[in-house]
C-alpha cells in the first residue's frame, strides 16, 4: 500500500500477538487454533504481524495482542487485508490486519495507547 494511502503512523513495535485461527466450538471440550506470532509494526488502525502460517485474505480473526507498555492482553478483531511468503532466507508469512470497531474489542483502549506512543 502506498504511504500516502495509509491513514495513521506506523510504528515499529515488536509484540506477541495470539490469532485464533480456528474457533472452539460451542458446548464442545475441542479447543481452538491459535497462531503465535510478532508484529512488525502497528498503527490505529492495524497492524502488520510475521506468522508460520498463511492466512486468507478477508477473514475476519480474533487477536490478543501483550504490548511492552501494558500488563494486560488487549483483545481486537481484524481483517486480514493482505498475506505474503516472506523473502529467503526468511521463512514463514507477513500479513497486514485492518483492526475492525467490534462492540467487545478492546479498541478504544488501543487507539489510546498508540495516540500516546505517536507523541
Amino acid at each position: 500500500m502506498a504511504e500516502e494511502q495509509r491513514r495513521h503512523l506506523r510504528l515499529p513495535v515488536e509484540s506477541t500477538v495470539f490469532i485464533e485461527l480456528v474457533s472452539p466450538g460451542v458446548g464442545r471440550a475441542t479447543s481452538g487454533s491459535v497462531a503465535v506470532c510478532k508484529t512488525l509494526d502497528v498503527s490505529r488502525g492495524g497492524l502488520r504481524v510475521s506468522l508460520e502460517y498463511e492466512l486468507v485474505v478477508g477473514a475476519i480473526l480474533q487477536i490478543g495482542v501483550e504490548l511492552p507498555q501494558r500488563q494486560e492482553t488487549l483483545y481486537l478483531a481484524g481483517e486480514v487485508r493482505w498475506c505474503l511468503a516472506n523473502q529467503a532466507p526468511e521463512t514463514g508469512w507477513s500479513a497486514g490486519f485492518a483492526l475492525l470497531n467490534a462492540g467487545d474489542s478492546d479498541i478504544d483502549s488501543w487507539i489510546s495507547l498508540l495516540v500516546d506512543m505517536e507523541h
